[in-house]
């Protein structure tokens, strides 16, 4: 089960990486005053954001429990 615990962790921090990108390139349609791409930027994001908290929660939850 720690590998099972290793690859939500895996998956989470890759996860997690592209929320980071997915806001940066909100950031920059910001700057750019481009509405349309800020909002799905940022919405996709915060998607993502989520899956990675949940998938961090897995894995703690399999490594004390499993």
């Amino acid at each position: 089960m720690k590998l099972l615990s290793n690859l939500f962790f895996v998956g989470a921090t890759i996860v997690f990486l592209i929320s980071i990108i997915f806001f940066e390139i909100g950031l920059r349609a910001m700057r750019r005053e481009n509405e349309k791409k800020t909002k799905e930027s940022n919405r996709l994001g915060i998607r993502f954001l989520i899956l990675s908290g949940i998938l961090f929660g897995l894995s703690g939850l399999t490594a004390f429990f499993v």
